[in-house]
């Protein structure tokens, strides 16, 4: 490779084939503490050239580290984690479900029914209006009268 790589960068990559996530390689490596800063690092740090070349110079070290983990492992779980990461990089990662809908509406309103529901907008702030003069002139009211 003819280009080195900074310090960070080299802890980004170690980081990033022992996690295979950018964002959490970019938390361990860089001044930032933000997620959101952290993901948008990791992905102008993948798109580099030079991180890109080292990448593909170490994969065979990692995918052979990897699947060590996966048969050798002393805990069950960094066995299954490792399997895990092997099939998601081979591409069996489980489809994530998502449901959305959307639902259209086309309302057509007329001139008069428009006209209908301002007038009765208009009466209700009115009516809301008299209702909060009278409670304020209560309450001045009674604290008129609680002077006395």
């Amino acid at each position: 490779m003819a280009t080195r790589l900074t310090k960070k960068e080299q802890g980004f990559v170690k980081d990033y084939l022992d996690t295979g996530n950018g964002t959490k390689a970019v938390l361990m490596n860089y001044d930032t503490t933000s997620e959101n800063s952290a993901g948008a690092i990791s992905s102008q740090n993948l798109r580099r050239i030079k991180i890109q070349e080292y990448l593909a110079d170490h994969a065979e070290q990692a995918e052979s580290k990897i699947f060590h983990l996966s048969q050798k492992a002393k805990s069950e779980m960094v066995s299954y984690v490792a399997s895990k990461d092997i099939m998601d990089r081979a591409g069996f990662k489980p489809v994530e479900k998502t449901e959305s809908r959307t639902l259209n509406v086309d309302m057509k309103i007329d001139n008069k029914e428009l006209a209908k529901l301002d007038k009765e907008y208009e009466e209700k702030v009115r009516k809301l209006l008299l209702d909060g003069k009278r409670i304020i002139n209560n309450q001045m009211a009674t604290e008129v009268s609680d002077k006395k």
